[in-house]
């Protein structure tokens, strides 16, 4: 008797502790539920001043009770070329004002809502219907000869929506994913993040849906958006594409290397060099 009743505590005792366990468990999968949002988007608060800068212009839109603003690079190129620019979770796209300078096209940097001078809280859907509202606005206001977007990280996913949706020339992507579920599935295995996460950027339901030449810039090093997520990307795109993988990058350093620009450079002047060869 004194055995069975001291086999019943054991029991007990490992019960009582499995049910802490799921018990606290559940609690860290709902807080995570509940604060992806500040897991996944990054805001930066600089709002920045163009004063400095001749061939920079201020760019608002109003969407609803919001405005999300940027800065247009070079706009004596606007008929010639321009360029739609979608930053990553945690990048202040302004501060790539200078590099874009040197480019013979326009560029438009348009911080997605709640970083830096956009007002609102950042969220795909919302972040997807004002990378469509600023495509028809600026093609509005501009006939562009040709546009291209460029996305870098989560806004590859921005770059590929829009691309699924509007007529573009090419796309660019730097450090793409196939999907941000995905990605997250790799940083937090023991979640299960396919039920939890509301926002998805799911880029391979939108890639291939697109008939423009795209260019796909990847690092071999990079441990955010490991490369085996840009190739199963690779995988799902049906238009021309040039995929570059530069052995050395990672997710931050990428564009440090001179392959980089080079294939960028290629990619958007490649009419030209073909006229320039019909001639």
């Amino acid at each position: 008797m004194y055995n069975q009743l001291k086999v019943m505590a054991k029991m007990s005792l490992i019960l009582q502790m499995l049910l802490l366990f799921l018990l606290g468990y559940f609690v860290l999968v709902l807080f995570m539920y509940l604060r992806q949002e500040a897991f996944l988007f990054f805001p930066t608060s600089a709002t920045h001043e163009v004063s400095g800068y001749g061939n920079v212009l201020p760019y608002s839109l109003k969407r609803g009770e919001i405005t999300v603003s940027g800065w247009l690079v070079n706009p004596d190129y606007l008929r010639e070329s321009l360029v739609i620019y979608y930053g990553g979770n945690a990048e202040d796209v302004y501060l790539n004002v200078d590099e874009f300078e040197a480019l013979q096209a326009a560029t438009l940097f348009v911080a997605y809502r709640g970083y830096g001078p956009s007002g609102g809280q950042p969220a795909e859907a919302d972040i997807f219907a004002d990378a469509l509202a600023i495509y028809d606005d600026i093609k509005s206001r501009y006939k562009s000869q040709k546009t291209y977007l460029m996305g870098r990280s989560l806004g590859s996913g921005v770059a590929c929506y829009v691309a699924s949706k509007r007529k573009v020339d090419g796309t660019i992507l730097v450090t793409p994913y196939d999907t941000l579920v995905a990605v997250a599935k790799t940083a937090y295995p023991w979640l299960p993040v396919s039920q939890l996460l509301k926002h998805r950027f799911s880029s391979i339901d939108y890639v291939r849906n697109v008939k423009s030449p795209f260019l796909v810039l990847y690092g071999g090093r990079d441990q955010i958006v490991r490369p085996e997520r840009t190739r199963r990307l690779l995988d799902y795109i049906r238009s021309d594409q040039e995929a570059v993988l530069i052995e050395k990058g990672d997710h931050g350093t990428i564009d440090m290397y001179p392959e980089y620009w080079r294939h960028i450079l290629a990619f958007i002047n490649r009419g030209e060099a073909a006229q320039e060869r019909e001639r």
